[in-house]
């Protein structure tokens, strides 16, 4: 294990990772990506809670109708309603659904909305649906009779609520019936009015009494399948409205298409600076070395120039590359969104949760375009490695953001932000370090993807390959520095230049650019991989 530790290269990758970090999640992602609590999509759970993702529904509701309990009971449904039950009352045939028993004929009846009429007027998720309270309120599901006492106890109370204070409000009615009963013990009965006083508070202990015994008499569980049942019918009718109308499909839509546009380019503009810095880290300390020996003015400018000179053959060289990550974080942007949106269904998501999904998904396209499309044609193995590289950094930008979220409220400083991006970048730099490195370099790991290796076929032929491969690297290279009709300020560049690459098609890009510029003709075709197979398969025999 220390010789593992030891070759592998902590310094330049921790470089590469932070500084990818730095130039991306945590210093790019402020400038366009404003999070918020609940994402940027209106749903019925949030706006149930008070968070809503515009401002545009949140004045609609708060500037919605009042409420008007004229309307909610004069509906056509709750008068056909109560004339119904009033016929079966009469009959004695009234089914009370909150006590689980036949109304008597001398009880007084209620029509009660089960879902309180009231708390449907001012719900923000019928609102925001764009539905008709008066209408759902009155559906045959939400009306049920039931006893006056009940009906006038529960007011505009969620059921859930109203069972939850019965205890209380029946403890209230108790007190109040002992105190009648003992100001009765003690009223005097000598005159005709002191007789009279004492018969009014006989019937009103009577009425309380029966207040009493009709809440008493409630069936809880069936008061509550009642309720059960209305809301979800309710809910139902909410939810197929909203989730399928066109309001909130532009919504997504629009949140998806701007997540995915933000995230190309952020993704495009990180790695242009990063390709800023990495010329300017590699070009400031030679200049300076230079100038030490003999400054002039005109030097100085030279050499600024070949500077930008450098960064722009950087850029333009990686060019296809800026392209292929607007791509892939315009896709990551999009599912990211969607994926936010379906959460916050459910449940509202938090500011750190949005951005923690954003950098999963940023790096599971990366993922799935490797396993779908495998763009570098690699073999099975160095696949498997390509894509536990890419987890890696998803689980290392997960650990900075969390670290990010909980850096952010303590530096309430001056410039305490910018300290938070890079101690999180840092950590997620060094996450994603350890995590390639234990994955993909330690001892183990090399030993387990030595087996896999030789588990595949033509495991043998491969490795022939990249010894050839690597062969070629250094004919090319060599035969740069000894062929090639340059000057010293050329040589230097083009040297400069294929060191500076991190990966082969970055090489091959800067290869293919100097042989054109030179002239030179190959046994093969660059860029068409059939010619070159057959080449290299020639080489082989």
């Amino acid at each position: 294990m220390s010789t593992a530790v030891a070759n592998y290269p902590w310094a330049e990758e921790l470089e590469r990772t932070v500084v990818n970090s730095l130039v991306t999640t945590f210093g790019l992602d402020f400038l366009l990506f404003k999070d918020k609590v609940g994402g940027e999509v209106d749903t019925i759970h949030n706006v149930r809670q008070g968070v809503w993702g515009t401002e545009q529904e949140q004045q609609t509701y708060e500037q919605r109708e009042r409420y008007d309990g004229t309307a909610y009971h004069t509906h056509p449904n709750y008068i056909a309603t109560g004339r119904r039950d009033k016929a079966s009352h009469q009959a004695g045939q009234l089914h009370d659904a909150y006590r689980g028993q036949t109304m008597a004929k001398d009880e007084q009846r209620n029509l009660d909305h089960v879902i309180a009429a009231k708390e449907i007027h001012d719900d923000a998720g019928r609102v925001l649906a764009g539905l008709d309270g008066v209408e759902l309120a009155n559906q045959g599901s939400n009306l049920q009779t039931t006893l006056e006492t009940i009906n006038k106890s529960k007011k505009q109370s969620p059921i859930d609520e109203y069972l939850k204070n019965l205890p209380r409000l029946l403890e209230g009615h108790e007190k109040d019936l002992t105190e009648k009963q003992e100001k009765l013990r003690n009223l005097p009965r000598d005159t005709p009015e002191q007789r009279h006083n004492a018969e009014v508070l006989e019937e009103k202990i009577a009425k309380t009494q029966k207040k009493i015994d009709g809440l008493k008499s409630i069936d809880a569980e069936a008061m509550r399948e009642k309720d059960q049942q209305a809301r979800n019918k309710y809910d139902r009718a909410i939810d197929r409205a909203y989730y399928g109308g066109s309001k909130f499909m532009l919504q997504t839509g629009f949140a998806a298409g701007l997540s995915g546009f933000k995230m190309g380019t952020r993704q495009m503009l990180g790695l242009v600076m990063a390709e800023l810095w990495f010329e300017l880290r590699l070009q400031v300390p030679r200049i300076l070395d230079t100038l030490k020996k003999e400054f002039s003015f005109e030097k100085f400018v030279d050499h600024v120039r070949s500077t930008f000179r450098g960064i722009w053959r950087r850029i333009r060289l990686r060019f296809k590359d800026f392209l292929t990550d607007f791509k892939d974080g315009v896709f990551g942007g999009v599912m990211s969104s969607l994926m936010t949106t379906i959460f916050n269904i459910f449940a509202t998501t938090q500011k750190a949760t949005i951005k923690i999904i954003r950098e999963i998904w940023g790096q599971l396209c990366k993922a799935f375009k490797l396993i779908f499309f495998n763009p570098e044609k690699l073999g099975f193995t160095d696949l498997c490695k390509a894509v536990m590289g890419v987890l890696s950094a998803a689980a290392g930008v997960t650990v900075g953001s969390i670290a990010h979220a909980q850096l952010l409220p303590l530096c309430n400083f001056p410039f305490g932000a910018e300290l938070a991006s890079f101690v999180s970048a840092l950590v997620a730099g060094l996450a994603t370090l350890g995590f390639t490195y234990v994955l993909l370099h330690s001892n183990v790991a090399q030993r387990a993807w030595a087996y896999l290796e030789s588990m595949m076929p033509h495991a043998d032929t491969v490795k022939k390959y990249q010894a050839i491969n690597a062969e070629l690297d250094g004919y090319l290279t060599e035969l740069a520095r000894l062929e090639f009709d340059m000057d010293t300020e050329q040589l230097a560049a083009f040297s400069r230049d294929l060191s500076a690459c991190n990966d082969e098609m970055q090489r091959g890009l800067v290869l293919k650019d100097e042989i054109a510029k030179q002239g030179i003709e190959l046994p093969y075709e660059m860029g068409n991989t059939a010619s070159t197979r057959k080449w290299l398969a020639s080489l082989a025999k």
